[in-house]
């Protein structure tokens, strides 16, 4: 049977034959068939911070949103901070407002100003600046602090304590990392008798970049501060960066007195610590609850729609063994609403957990314009997943989800709401890893290849087969009537053949091509998918993946001009790096039981090192009279399930760095 349209009905028609043919669909269900979109399988699908997420949280955005909306010359409200008065039970929201692109300029100082709700969040009074007019010169420095745009405030002892970063007037982005003796920025304190302000700041700050010594290295600037009050002390959070290494740990301050003076930093979460810890995470800001203090992270890849969450106990809180990831991924979802086409865009979350048990948080994004949106949302704190169903949304870029498991399938069916272009994928067989290991990394070329799937969007359908080079074949197409409700059916029949059925209409029969590869999704830029059921009856093998050098690169924040890329076809998918010094290395965070590291072997290369969370597993001699193909070099199975990271690097002399293939699960 050949491509068929829905024919044409109306929208309304089409929404209420689709309900129909839905309530059929589900009553025909397999008793094989697992649903992959019910929260007992959210952990079945791989996550990852420049990949995408299939987020399964349970937040719902206010109606009112967005509470304010950029405009020049400061289009970027894109951090922010909730609070909730405990005197007045008033919500308090502090914004950071910054020019379009983070620019710095006498004209437009980023700043902070503060709105007040009466009712909950759905109206808003703007207070104006938290600080006063005057201008404010720290003890040692030539020049005023101009920069405060990121603030973290609590209530204790009848006064308002407010932590916030801070740059000197004449700091700009070529001097805010290893500023001279004009120009610093860094953490700062100030205090206030009501939540508005006006805030006092200190005479010395909480801690300056200049004075701050270089961290592993690669890390110096310190921004993006939170105020934490514990039973005898004061810590600060402070966020760091490593630049070209882009790489962010947190550290953490200490002192007797919120006004300090502040001990040396202990360094308490970054990519270079000895286990897991994905790549590109951004902190800010973090809040106490229940003795436990929760650093929710973000990812800076160009979709900004990954997000975790890790925790320590309060007083435990500066001892880097004491933190731990309580959520990875399923933390966030983007609306398809026109003020948030970026997602959320800029810091993570904020907020705080209501007398009611509410989880109320402010989260920033921008709109279809470009500029920031400051956003309302909230959810129960004890349920942090939806009933059923999940989110993967692309923006800026696209996003990519796939299963745990492999193998050829019986039937695979997935009911949902589309807004712009997806992909249901079976088959993948791609390598995974960013483009670049930078932020703004996207989708890797090579991950585009080497699938089948339906393509799908609110006009049109397409049957594709993607090859290993990434041509694509088109094997049949067609129309669809414009909805967003859509319901995809997919039936193998046998010897390379099959069915499709869209929205209730046989649309295809004949060939389909499976094989041994993973099931997933590819949600393209500015598209939203909305997954209600994704049912799958198929082989229940665990899923071998395949990691990239990027992957590996990125994973331990390396700077790219320490490595050596290059287009070989000695690397198993033509391309892959070689360390220039032995300050090099590569980690590969993962999800698994077992991994096999692949790697050339050639004259030019010596001695790797390989570790596994952080313990050494052994060496692997690259050396060779003459040049040998990329192949398993190490292997290691019978891992807990779970996350681990594989480090490598040089023992002697120069290393390769290609593929780790992992095995993502145990046998379903």
């Amino acid at each position: 049977m050949g491509p068929r349209a829905c024919g044409p009905r109306s929208k309304a028609m089409c929404r209420l034959h689709s309900l129909a043919c839905l309530g059929l669909f589900l009553a025909a269900l397999p008793a094989s068939a697992e649903d992959f979109a019910s929260v007992p399988n959210k952990d079945a699908w791989l996550r990852h911070p420049v990949y995408g997420d299939a987020s399964f949280d349970n937040f719902t955005h206010h109606p009112g949103n967005p509470v304010l909306r950029g405009a020049p010359p400061l289009e970027w409200p894109v951090n922010g901070f909730l609070f909730e008065d405990p005197v007045s039970t008033h919500w308090f929201l502090y914004v950071g407002h910054y020019p379009k692109g983070y620019a710095m300029s006498d004209a437009a100082p980023f700043s902070a100003t503060v709105y007040r709700s009466e009712d909950r969040g759905k109206h808003w009074t703007d207070l104006g600046s938290i600080f006063p007019p005057e201008e404010h010169t720290f003890e040692g420095e030539t020049s005023p602090t101009w920069y405060a745009p990121d603030v973290s405030v609590l209530y204790d002892g009848g006064k308002y304590h407010l932590a916030y970063d801070w740059a000197t007037r004449n700091t700009a982005w070529s001097n805010a990392a290893a500023p001279g003796p004009e120009a610093n920025n860094g953490s700062g304190y100030a205090r206030a008798e009501r939540p508005e302000g006006p805030y006092h700041r200190t005479a010395r700050p909480v801690a300056d970049t200049r004075s701050q010594p270089l961290l592993l290295g690669k890390y110096k600037r310190l921004y993006a501060s939170t105020i934490v009050r514990r039973a005898k002390d004061w810590v600060v959070l402070v966020l760091t960066d490593s630049g070209p290494h882009f790489g962010w740990g947190y550290l953490g301050f200490r002192a007797d007195r919120p006004e300090g003076p502040y001990d040396a930093p202990v360094m308490l979460l970054h990519p270079e610590k000895d286990g897991f810890h994905p790549p590109l995470m951004e902190f800010h800001p973090s809040f106490v609850h229940d003795g436990h203090v929760y650093a929710p992270a973000t990812s800076v890849a160009r979709n900004r729609n990954f997000q975790m969450i890790w925790r320590a106990p309060l007083e435990r809180m500066l001892e880097p063994g004491a933190w731990e990831i309580v959520q990875h991924g399923s933390v966030w979802h983007a609306e398809p609403v026109e003020h948030e086409a970026h997602g959320i865009w800029g810091q993570a979350f904020s907020g705080f957990i209501g007398s009611d048990g509410a989880f109320n948080v402010m989260y920033p994004a921008r709109d279809s314009e470009g500029m920031g949106t400051i956003n309302i949302a909230s959810r129960p704190w004890t349920a942090p997943f939806r009933e059923q169903g999940f989110v993967v949304s692309g923006h800026q870029g696209a996003s990519m989800v796939r299963l745990k498991r492999a193998g050829a399938f019986d039937r695979l069916a997935l009911t949902g709401t589309l807004h712009g272009k997806a992909t249901v994928m079976w088959n993948a067989r791609g390598p995974l890893g960013p483009d670049a290991a930078s932020s703004d990394a996207t989708l890797h070329a090579l991950m585009r290849t080497a699938y089948g799937g339906i393509e799908i969007s609110e006009t049109a359908w397409a049957l594709v087969d993607v090859d290993a080079a990434g041509t694509r074949t088109v094997i049949a197409e067609g129309a669809l009537n414009e909805q967003t409700a859509r319901q995809i059916e997919v039936m193998p029949t046998g010897a390379g053949q099959g069915t499709v059925r869209i929205d209730g209409v046989a649309c295809y029969a004949g060939a389909l091509p499976q094989g041994d590869g993973t099931i997933g999704l590819l949600v393209e830029p500015s598209s939203h998918l909305f997954v209600e059921r994704f049912e799958v009856d198929a082989a229940k093998d665990p899923a071998r993946v395949r990691y990239l050098y990027t992957e590996a690169l990125l994973g331990a924040a390396q700077k790219m001009a320490d490595w050596e890329v290059r287009k070989d076809a000695g690397f198993l998918y033509g391309t892959g790096a070689i360390s220039t010094d032995a300050a090099c290395v590569a980690k590969w965070n993962f999800e698994g039981t077992g991994f096999s590291v692949y790697a050339p072997a050639g004259p030019e290369l010596g001695t790797a090192e390989i570790r596994i969370d952080g313990a050494v597993a052994g060496t692997v001699d690259l050396r060779r009279d003459t040049a040998e193909d990329s192949a398993v070099r190490f292997s290691k199975d019978g891992l807990t399930p779970g996350f681990h990271a594989v480090t490598v690097r040089p023992a002697i002399g120069r290393i390769a760095v290609d593929v780790l293939e992992v095995v993502l699960g145990v046998k379903y």
